[in-house]
């Protein structure tokens, strides 16, 4: 039996040796061992912890992944800010900045690196002692998300630097990005489960990091690639090469592609010859970043508000390609809008194939003069999203006709074959039929969507086949599903069939069973309720018991009639005691006796609405988050026969969403909060964002993001940004701290 001190220098050998391997597996590409002989360490190591706990060092790798997830973000300062690069695409701005430096510098020898720009996600790492310790996101410049625990995820990022004499801190600046190779196998994987693949690796990148589950995330192929420095303390560097020789030497990966220049012919010398091999890069690259080499020319040089003048990012043209349009197909939506879509001979543009091209509406097809038979020009916006730029006129063919929607389609939707209509306030045509295959699929999308109920394994291609297969109309049938008809669901074809499976089935159900106890807001926000968003779902979700009394709302008709009222010329007052026939018309024909309409005081209590003012001093009131058209909009949608079908199927199905506290104010802390709108900056002691939010609205009150007019209080925490405060200032926005804070939630 080994003693502790022989654990320990045990538990030492093996953490050493597996981030050595790691290093030479992820970043060096040459493994000197086996998987299975890598396997066995890592089982070692995770053994002797799970036996010694006490002797677990957050460095470890076997930390990687947390196996709790996150209830939110903790936003935390910069201490140094990451600010964003000036761009340019063409040669002049940059020899206009070359002059710059120049001139500034007076003439004294300069010398630029020029490094590929990864179209990636911008991250900041932080190491006390060698160890990791911290990951934030850009966020503003100023402050970010703390990511921390989805970038240990990743296998390449050590945990510990990877040098005897670590600095005492070390701040290092980078991007998160999937390769191409990653990104292709990500979304087969998604396909194959039934989700809708990513549309592009810098999305999928973006979203991976803002998931709260590490363990989802590490099953993501994330990478990371570090260029830039933030605070240093315990080392000197002096020059841009010495920062990157350093990072490497420590185990951080750098790019493998670096020029340097002296004078502008070198420059554009190396931006040439970078633009001819970036297809070659295993990652999107989206253009290059030039740099000041030295520190101290770096000084001099100095910063503007948000962008350094001794760099400049740029940007290559978006890549253009020649292609034929050989049809137009059109989409149906949620709603029923009607999308036109170029079909188009596959043509290879920006690292991938484009056979589809969005054309918007039937005004831009015009405005470009598009037409089926057309040599196209097209090219992806920001190397994303592939779209129509021009026609080749001189390559149209004789017999080409003008475009036109209605007549294209026989005034016909091409999934159900109603009769389509002219949306009189967009751009666009709609089809009108509720029960329209396409819509039914994409309510099922949105209904089950992250910010609703949140309903995994449920993407578009699952959506399609529940659909054609008549299991399913509408979202709330996904209820009567059983595991035996989802297990043997096709996503495929009938010659090249891919089951769903009992395993994708089971994680299905299992959603569907969490989704029967979300909250009021959630469901709200699913059923897909015209002019409804989460804040709008959320504040109807906060002053409501359940949907019965959403869908006969008195808060909401209070809304309508005092803003209706006040329109009309009349007191708010007045609105309230307005009986159905009155002089208001048609616009309180909702009304019932039995239903007493909010005043507007206690809607001023609930936060729904707030005083205003009037040059005659008369009573006047103005709506916070929901307005009439949204209060009136929910009021139709459940009087109508689509809100009547949900009521009805949902107490067949014994689901009974729940809202939050109704009772205007059932204490003296609810009734001071209500109304009340908070903006919170810095960090907590006590608690994190998401947690003081929660807390706040619970008791009535508002979160905003920013510091308005509106603002009541500012919560100011530790490390706050002077900007808030600042602007507190300047509007007369009280700032309280974390203990005046807590005594307004009762907490101390």
């Amino acid at each position: 039996m080994m003693t502790m001190d022989e654990i320990r220098e045990r538990l030492m050998q093996l953490r050493q040796a597996i981030r050595h391997h790691d290093h030479l597996y992820y970043q060096e590409a040459r493994p000197e061992i086996t998987d299975r002989e890598y396997d066995a360490l890592y089982a070692e190591l995770r053994e002797l912890e799970q036996q010694h706990p006490e002797l677990i060092t957050p460095d470890s790798p076997t930390q990687r992944i947390s196996g709790t997830p996150l209830s939110g973000f903790v936003t935390r300062p910069h201490r140094i800010p990451m600010l964003s690069l000036d761009n340019t695409y063409n040669h002049a701005d940059l020899l206009r900045f070359h002059e710059s430096v120049i001139k500034t510098l007076r003439g004294a020898p300069v010398l630029y690196t020029i490094e590929p720009k990864i179209d990636g996600v911008s991250i900041s790492v932080r190491y006390e002692d060698g160890v990791f310790v911290q990951a934030l996101t850009r966020g503003n410049g100023k402050e970010g998300d703390d990511v921390s625990a989805n970038l240990k995820t990743i296998a390449s990022l050590p945990l510990r630097l990877m040098t005897e004499n670590p600095p005492e801190v070390l701040e290092v600046r980078g991007e998160v990005f999937m390769s191409r190779q990653g990104f292709t196998r990500l979304n087969e994987q998604r396909t194959a489960a039934g989700e809708e693949p990513f549309a592009n690796a810098r999305n999928a990148t973006a979203g991976t990091l803002k998931l709260l589950d590490a363990r989802i995330v590490a099953r993501r192929p994330l990478e990371v690639i570090f260029y830039a420095q933030g605070e240093i303390e315990g080392i000197e560097l002096h020059t841009q090469q010495e920062l990157l020789q350093f990072l490497r030497q420590a185990g951080l990966r750098t790019q493998d592609w670096l020029r340097t220049a002296s004078d502008f012919d070198g420059i554009t010398a190396a931006l040439q010859e970078l633009q001819q091999n970036k297809n070659r890069f295993s990652y999107d690259i989206d253009g290059a970043v030039i740099k000041v080499d030295s520190f101290a020319q770096r000084e001099l040089l100095g910063q503007t508000a948000r962008a350094p003048s001794w760099a400049k990012a740029y940007k290559y043209e978006p890549e253009r390609a020649e292609t034929l349009l050989k049809e137009i197909t059109v989409q149906v939506g949620r709603t029923g809008v009607l999308t036109p879509v170029a079909e188009l001979e596959p043509v290879f543009l920006a690292g991938s194939t484009i056979s589809r091209a969005t054309l918007h509406n039937q005004d831009e097809i015009t405005r470009k003069d598009i037409r089926i038979g057309d040599t196209v020009l097209i090219e992806k916006a920001g190397e994303v999203i592939p779209a129509v730029v021009s026609v080749r006129k001189e390559k149209r063919p004789a017999d080409s006709e003008p475009f036109d929607f209605v007549s294209h389609l026989g005034n016909r939707c091409p999934s159900c074959g109603g009769e389509i209509v002219r949306d009189p306030q967009f751009v666009a045509w709609r089809c009108p039929n509720l029960q329209c295959p396409a819509q039914s699929m994409r309510r099922i999308e949105y209904f089950a969507a992250r910010n609703a109920l949140d309903i995994s394994s449920l993407g578009s291609v699952v959506a399609e086949a529940l659909l054609e297969n008549g299991l399913v109309r509408e979202p709330l049938d996904l209820f009567s599903l059983t595991l035996e008809q989802l297990a043997v669901l096709n996503l495929g074809t009938e010659d090249e069939p891919r089951m769903f499976g009992a395993k994708n089935g089971a994680k299905l159900l299992a959603a569907l069973e969490r989704a029967r106890t979300m909250p009021l807001a959630s469901w709200l926000q699913a059923m897909g309720i015209p002019e409804v968003g989460s804040a709008t779902a959320y504040q109807i979700g906060r002053t409501h018991r359940d949907l019965a009394e959403v869908a006969n709302s008195p808060k909401l008709k209070g809304i309508v009639s005092v803003m209706t009222a006040q329109e009309n010329g009349l007191p708010a007052s007045a609105a309230s005691q307005a009986p159905a026939d009155s002089a208001f018309g048609e616009l309180f024909s909702w009304k019932k006796e039995e239903v007493a309409v909010t005043s507007p005081e206690e809607l001023v209590s609930l936060g729904l609405l707030k005083p205003g003012s009037r040059k005659d001093g008369a009573a006047y009131y103005v709506t916070t988050v929901i307005g009439p058209k949204t209060a009136q909009a929910v009021l139709d949608f459940f009087a109508g026969e689509i809100g009547q079908g949900w009521l009805k199927k949902l107490a067949e199905l014994e689901i009974d969403p729940q809202g939050g506290e109704t009772a205007a104010a059932t204490t003296e802390t609810t009734a001071t909060l209500s109304g009340k709108t908070f903006v919170l900056t810095g960090t907590l002691a006590s608690m994190d964002r998401e947690t003081a939010a929660a807390k706040i609205r619970a008791l009535g009150g508002n979160v905003a993001s920013s510091v308005s007019k509106n603002t009541t209080w500012l919560v100011a925490g530790e490390n706050t940004g002077a900007r808030k405060t600042e602007k507190a200032t300047e509007l007369g926005v009280a700032v309280i701290d974390e203990k005046q804070f807590l005594e307004m939630l009762g907490e101390n």
